[in-house]
Formats: structure tokens, sequence, C-alpha cells
């Protein structure tokens, strides 16, 4: 028990995160993962095969895709759309099916393949960058070589993608000075480990999200570190380019730069300039990527209009803001945030019960936010800074609502449609660095850190066990 108390957060993010990642990629239903599996899947194989751009067949945006996988994901999404539970046997036999390389067909990317679209694409993930793909297309490109089955295929992606998250969060937590056991907890929601075991983007951008505030975090307040120099620059180029091209909408996490303390830079001036070359190249690299994919996607849902609405956020910014306000306080739309914030791993059949929602929705974060308050180290973060990492946090908050107001919300309306929670799991360890203090004289490593430890554990087997009993014919 001793050596429990002293052991580093890292570390004990690695051994859970192995085992449960491990669990969550084999327990949760071939492309039945978060956010459409299979189109993620897809993406992966053309990238395989050494494509990035998406085709253009009959009006339709998609890809080239094997005969045995586009039959894999037939299969998979016929049994989800019936709400059927999968048999054993349904996998195993799919172990032995022929991935058929030399026979392409045409997907395009829609919610419910493969039922034809009458669009270019009703699917953001046609524009997703090669970025987050770049780990499961390398393994799976192995795969075709030892001509391994569809899924087999899609299984060794999802595990590449869970080893580039687990190396990702590993390191955020470990170079990060201050809240390391509120990443850990962040890190091991349910909701996370399920994201960073799937063939998702998310799991790249989540986990690269944590690495990028990590750095900064770092860079801030690592007393080792007295001056910014060439090396430490190099760093937040690679990572802000790789950012930049996951999801465009966390690239505004680059405003974190001016936590760093002035006198780390040789001057003010130079300061200035760096972040200016910083924001500037990777602005533009997502630009770029943006105009040369943006023409394949159109939204999903009827009554709305990208144009229409940029026009109104435009024309009525605080009737905006107003409709964010109007979206978190309904009921509903916060109760749904919550759930796929810590813990919706429903699938597709599976609800939780209302004991479990009791605990996600008052033990978890309140687990969260003490933990915050407990959480320190001897570093100070001034008033200035904290006023930095809040307003980058609303930044990015307010982007993330546009982008779903804009995508996925009639003009006008009051609320915003398809709030998911899961979308603010990369900018949460901003919020809960408000709660960090120095007052509060605690040391979280005395038995209170055991205690996160079995209510991680708790929250991660009770999760495992519904999406095995709620998917599988046992």
């Amino acid at each position: 028990m001793k050596n429990w108390k002293n052991i580093k957060p890292q570390t004990i993010f690695l051994i859970i995160g192995l085992i449960y990642g491990l669990g969550f990629l084999l327990a949760n239903p071939p492309l039945l993962g978060v956010d459409n599996e299979g189109e993620h899947y897809d993406k992966a194989l053309y990238l395989s095969d050494g494509y990035v751009i998406p085709k253009i067949f009959d009006h339709h945006a998609g890809y080239y895709v094997p005969q045995g996988a586009y039959n894999l994901e037939v299969n998979f999404y016929t049994l989800r759309n019936m709400h059927e539970k999968i048999g054993i046997n349904n996998i195993l036999s799919y172990f032995k099916q022929p991935l058929n390389e030399s026979n392409k067909v045409f997907t395009d990317i829609d919610p419910n393949p493969p039922i034809p679209s009458t669009a270019v694409s009703f699917s953001a993930i046609i524009t997703y960058s090669p970025i987050p793909y770049l780990a499961s297309g390398f393994v799976i490109t192995i795969g075709k070589i030892l001509n391994f089955s569809p899924i087999l295929l899609m299984y060794i992606g999802r595990l590449a993608n869970l080893l580039v998250w687990l190396s990702f969060i590993y390191l955020a937590i470990r170079i990060t000075p201050v809240h390391k056991w509120v990443l850990l907890m962040l890190s091991l929601m349910p909701m996370t480990i399920l994201a960073g075991s799937s063939l998702s983007a998310d799991s790249f951008t989540i986990a690269l999200s944590f690495l990028v505030i990590a750095t900064f975090l770092n860079f801030a307040f690592n007393n080792n570190i007295k001056k910014i120099k060439i090396k430490e620059i190099g760093i937040l180029f690679l990572l802000m380019i790789l950012l930049a091209l996951s999801k465009q909408t966390y690239f505004f996490l680059i405003f974190l730069f001016f936590i760093i303390p002035a006198n780390k830079f040789v001057n003010r001036k130079s300061m200035l300039i760096i972040f200016t070359l910083l924001f500037l190249f990777t602005f533009l690299i997502s630009i770029n990527w943006n105009m040369a994919v943006n023409r394949f996607y159109l939204p999903t849902f009827l009554n709305v209009s990208i144009p229409l609405q940029t026009s109104f956020i435009e024309n009525h910014p605080l009737n905006f803001i107003n409709v964010i306000v109007n979206t978190i306080l309904t009921k509903n739309i916060i109760i749904s945030i919550i759930t796929s914030f810590i813990g919706d791993f429903r699938g597709y059949t599976i609800y939780l019960p209302n004991w479990l929602i009791t605990i996600y929705f008052i033990l978890y974060p309140l687990m969260l936010t003490l933990t915050a308050l407990l959480d320190k180290r001897d570093i100070i973060i001034d008033l200035k800074q904290k006023i930095i990492i809040l307003i980058t946090f609303v930044t990015v908050f307010v982007l993330i609502c546009a982008s779903m107001y804009l995508t996925g919300t009639p003009v006008g309306q009051n609320t915003i449609n398809n709030v998911v929670g899961r979308y603010f799991i990369p900018i949460a360890p901003l919020l809960f660095l408000m709660f960090y203090n120095n007052k509060i004289k605690f040391n979280i490593e005395k038995g209170y850190n055991l205690i996160i430890i079995c209510i991680i554990l708790f929250s991660l087997t009770i999760a495992i066990y519904l999406l095995i009993t709620g998917n599988f014919i046992l």
C-alpha cells in the first residue's frame, strides 16, 4: 500500500490506460465505436493506399475501399441499425473473410452507410486531414502486406491509435508541472478511453490537445527552462501544426503561448514575433487544407445552411451568445453534455442505469473539482495567467458551439442541436486550472490518490461490463 501511495501519476495512467484501453478495444463491437467509426476506418484504409484527397463518384464524395472491408461495415452497421446484439461467432467468422483488395468498392461517407446520399457528403469526417490517421493507416498498410482480414485490420488500427494515445498522454502527465492528477482523471474517464481505443480521429486529437496544454504549462512554469530556445520553439511549431491539422477548432489553444513569462524570451518584441510566426504559419496550413477539402462537405440536416448560419452569427453576435447560454441551461441538453463528456459508452443498445448516472453526474465532477483544488505543486499561477487560460477556454468553447450551430442547427433556433460533450474533453484541463491554488495545504499523495484510483477503476469496470452485456450475446 505504501508503494501505491508513492507511485507517479503518469505510471498509474500507463498501467490503467493500457489494461482498460485493451479492454475497451475488445469490448467495443467492430466499427461501432464513437463518431461513426466505420467512416474513420474507411479513411485509414484509403490512406494506407497512399491517397489523401477524397474521390468524387456520381456526385458523391467518399473513398474506394476493398470489398471485404465494405462487407464488414455493412454487416455491423446493419446490426446496429436493427438494435441487435452481436454474437461472438459472427465476429470470429470475419477473421476468415478475405480483404479482396483487388475489388474496390466506392463508399460515400454518410452517417448511415451504405445508404446512398443525395448530396456530396453528409459527414464532416470527409474534411479531416490524414494526420489523425497516420498510425492506423501505417499498421493497416503492414497488415495488408501480411494478408490480414478486414476485421483484423480494424483491430490493429484501433491498437495503433491506443498506443499513440497512451504515449501522448503519458508524456503530458509527466511534463506538466501542475494538475497531474486532474489530467489523469480526465484521461481515464470512460469516454476518453473509449475514444482513445477507437479508430476515431478523437483518439489522436484528445491526446494531442492534452500534450499541447502540458507543453505550454511546462514552458511557463518549469524553473529548469530558463529561456525559450530554438528547441522549444521547434516543439511548439510541430505540436501546433499537428493540432491545426487534427481539428481546426483546437488550434486556438495557441493563445496559451502568453502564459509563458516574457522574461523567458530575449525580449518582449522577440516573443511577439515568435508568436506571430507560429500563429500565421499554422493558421495558413490549416486554411489551405480546409480550402482543399471544404467542397466535399454539405450539412447533414434539413433547414441548415452554413452561409446563412455564418451570416447570422456575424450580424447577431450577442444573440448567438444568448443561444449558447440557452443551450447550456436547458436541462436535457446539459444532461446529454455531461453524459457524453464523462461516459456515454452506451454504444447503440446500452442505457445507463439510474444509479450509475447519479455517480457520473454528481460524484465524478465533484471529485474532479476537489482534485483540482488539492492537486498542486510549489508553483504560482498568477491572475494574469489564469485570465489568459480562461480566455483560451472560452474562445475554444464558443468555437465548438459555433461549429455545431453551423452544421447541425436551423438558422435562428434558440438552442444548438447535437452538442456532444466529448468535444469539450480536449479543453477540460483549462477549466479545472481555474481551481488551482496554493492556499489549501494538502498532500494529495497521502491517501487521496488511492481514492481517485478506486473511483477510476470502478467506473471503467462498470463501463466495460455494460459494453459487453449490452452489445454481445453471452
